[in-house]
């Protein structure tokens, strides 16, 4: 966003909150400008509509409200039960093609599961421990993993972790 798109979005939130007035608006609009550099106008317009529709406080948006909102538009994963029933059906396939079966998972459900071998080791477990302490284990992986990913999303591009320039940089 430009330093005058970022004033409308100001303007926008003063006219929809009249007890919002900047101590410095100038630095405000500095501020903001900087922080949303890296998103576009439009978006944020829309996210600055979403939040003062569904407002129910009375109090105008942080940056990170509004950036939340546009986060929570784009997010695509999967319920945690969802994710567990692939997990479950690999496990099945997983005695003797766990790396096979790993790779076709989604990132993010790779990334709770942890390994090929451990899909191997619970693919030797009893049905009933895979299903009560496993699924349990997986749930609580898979949503931190999820936690971390929409927080990721929320940030411009070339500050995410995951499929970023920050990434490579870890990985480099």
């Amino acid at each position: 966003m430009t330093r005058d798109e970022t004033k409308k979005i100001i303007m926008a939130m003063a006219a929809a909150y009249p007890n919002y007035h900047p101590m410095d608006p100038r630095q405000t609009v500095d501020t903001w400008a900087a922080m949303l550099a890296d998103y576009d106008y439009n978006q944020m317009a829309d996210a600055l509509q979403r939040y003062i529709l569904s407002d129910r406080s009375g109090f105008a948006p942080s940056i990170g409200q509004l950036v939340g909102i546009l986060a929570e538009k784009d997010n695509q994963f999967m319920e945690p039960l969802a994710a567990w029933a692939l997990v479950f059906k690999a496990i099945g396939r997983s005695g003797y093609g766990s790396v096979e079966e790993f790779e076709k998972l989604p990132p993010e459900i790779q990334e709770a599961v942890g390994s090929a071998a451990n899909l191997y080791e619970m693919s030797q477990m009893d049905t009933g421990t895979v299903n009560s302490v496993e699924q349990s284990h997986f749930i609580s992986a898979y949503r931190a993993v999820i936690n971390r990913r929409k927080v990721d999303i929320a940030l411009p591009p070339k500050l995410r972790l995951y499929g970023g320039q920050k990434q490579e940089a870890i990985e480099g």
